[in-house]
């Protein structure tokens, strides 16, 4: 007979001991319990954090704070107010309500609660410790804490991370038409929590991008030469805060100027931008690549999950975004997909016997063709509400675009080995997105073009003298 003891922690991913009790807990529930005659220590949870404050580095974004101040300042009978932050990870919209909250808190709301939305379990602890620090019944629930919001006003309540959907949130908003609800997250749809209500947030300018590398690297020094340094760094770095911080806090540690730094970047950007030793003063605690890292990451799991809608429109987005890479940062066209799906089912029979040559590799799923032969728009949308939902595009209708730094990102991501095929594969598409025609809409199409061949070429040619370096 089989010793039971042998299984005793089988399945289980958390263990507790417990005055030489044993605790065994599961993914989310208890799934056994040995010697345990008192199970209340699961129930026990920890304190409400205090609210942290803002990065001592923070620096303008004057015109976000404005936006906040107009929102919530307090009006007569204005009801709830309601905003959502929106913008790529890293652009700094945590850091701007943590100011806000920083000049304001005090003045305008009663109560200020911080509530980590990344899902649905972290804003459910939340809100119980919430319910615990006000002794609200025996037993602290989000229910009764989500009650009590109800029946007050002048409060503010942030949920903060809100990327896993808007149906994520919709369920934890107080009923009533009290208090306040700032919400920060990658994705727009969560604009329907506010009523439309939504700013995005986008890079710095130019003058408090210096200003902050300035203050993160500790330098105090107004010469000509560290300005002019400090502006080429914070073009490279696309002004994204995030960025900005951690560049500015490698040179602080590593006591460099902001032109070694430059040097450094250029040769060892993916590794730098990577480094999360190096988080800056926000104590943000994914380095900036880091935080892109994680919206493809959940981008690839929901491509790998079961053939449904979801998991199709996770692996368009994954074909965009790697295309997207090798092309020009602005004005990529739908047309682009759109054109070269049609000439490619034009050309089937040219292509079945390998040429031309320059547009064999495609496919019916970089085309977006569906089973009978015609350009499915509706699955090349899917895969650009995806990339909208994470901030790792941009769009003006059907025109998009990409952030030059996550547009590096994304190819510093590809292995080597890959690389090749992707860019050729973005060539290919282009090329078979050609007309020869003399039409003015063909002309127009043409020029839209010219950047995205441009930079292509530049892109092949760099990876043919990567080649050549590594081969020698």
């Amino acid at each position: 007979m089989a010793d039971p003891n042998v299984f005793m922690f089988q399945g289980a991913r958390d263990i507790i001991i417990n005055g030489g009790n044993f605790i065994a807990v599961g993914r989310d529930n208890i799934t056994n319990i040995y010697n345990s005659p008192n199970a209340s220590t699961l129930d026990r949870i920890p304190p409400l954090p205090s609210l942290r404050p803002p990065s001592s580095f923070f620096t303008g974004r004057d015109t976000y704070l404005q936006a906040l101040n107009d929102c919530f300042s307090p009006k007569p009978d204005s009801g709830r107010k309601n905003l959502l932050l929106y913008g790529m990870g890293g652009i700094g919209k945590t850091q701007i309500c943590l100011e806000f909250i920083k000049q304001y808190g005090k003045k305008w709301f009663s109560d200020i609660f911080w509530i980590d939305a990344s899902s649905d379990h972290s804003i459910d602890l939340c809100l119980r410790q919430i319910a615990q620090k006000h002794e609200l019944g025996s037993t602290p629930s989000a229910a009764s804490a989500l009650e009590w919001f109800s029946n007050r006003n002048d409060w503010l309540m942030v949920f903060d991370n809100a990327d896993g959907g808007y149906e994520v949130v919709e369920k934890f908003v107080p009923a009533g038409n009290g208090g306040n609800i700032l919400i920060t997250s990658r994705d727009k749809a969560l604009a329907r929590i506010t009523s439309g209500n939504c700013l995005e947030v986008t890079e710095m300018g130019e003058k408090e991008a210096i200003a902050l590398l300035l203050k993160s690297a500790m330098i105090d020094d107004n010469s000509v030469n560290v300005a002019i340094a400090a502006q080429k760094l914070v073009a490279a770095l696309g002004c994204i805060p995030l960025a900005i911080d951690q560049a500015g806090g490698y040179v602080q540690s590593c006591g460099c100027g902001l032109d070694y730094y430059l040097e450094l970047f250029v040769k060892h950007r993916a590794k730098l931008m990577s480094d999360k030793e190096f988080t800056g003063a926000s104590l943000y605690k994914y380095s900036t690549y880091g935080t892109w890292e994680i919206s493809i990451e959940e981008i690839k799991h929901r491509a790998e999950g079961e053939n449904s809608a979801k998991s199709l429109a996770a692996q368009s987005a994954l074909i965009l975004h790697n295309i997207f890479a090798f092309l020009h940062h602005d004005n990529i066209s739908g047309e682009i997909f759109k054109n070269a799906a049609m000439n490619f089912m034009e050309r089937k029979n040219e292509i079945t016997n390998g040429l031309p040559q320059s547009i064999s590799c495609l496919d019916p799923q970089t085309l977006f063709l569906n089973e009978d032969g015609n350009w499915d728009e509706l699955q090349f949308l899917a895969g650009i509400k995806v990339l909208l939902s994470f901030s790792l595009i941009r769009n003006n209708e059907m025109l998009y675009f990409v952030h030059p730094l996550i547009q590096t990102w994304s190819r510093d991501r590809i292995p080597v080995a890959n690389a090749s095929e992707c860019c050729q594969k973005s060539r290919s598409l282009l090329a078979c997105s050609l007309n020869l025609s003399y039409q003015e809409d063909n002309y127009r199409f043409c020029t839209l073009l010219a950047p995205h061949i441009k930079t292509n070429d530049e892109h092949a040619a760099q990876l043919i003298s990567d080649a050549q370096y590594y081969d020698d």
